[in-house]
């Protein structure tokens, strides 16, 4: 009799925690999705040419001037993302 109630409680612990690792699989995904819709991506049409330079072969810097400020971005090419940026004002 002891046996069966030790085997029943393991049952009943190993699914908790089958239930808690799915449960934490769930929070995960949805932790990563919010997470990368806050990627800021910068599309090229509002930029001159002039204004963007090539840095190696995975990333290029866009400047622009927004009233006293000049702001510097480093993108990668691949994705579009922003990598670093940097504020400089006048």
């Amino acid at each position: 009799m002891l046996k069966k109630k030790l085997l029943v409680s393991l049952v009943v612990i190993q699914g908790i925690f089958i239930v808690l690792g799915i449960i934490a699989i769930i929070v995960g995904v949805f932790y990563k999705i919010n997470n990368s819709e806050q990627i800021s991506l910068t599309p090229l049409g509002k930029y001159e040419l002039s204004d963007v330079f090539l840095i190696d072969d995975d990333h290029y810097q866009i400047k622009s001037i927004d009233g006293n400020k000049a702001i510097f971005k480093v993108i990668e090419t691949s994705t579009n993302k922003v990598i670093k940026e940097v504020v400089i004002e006048k």
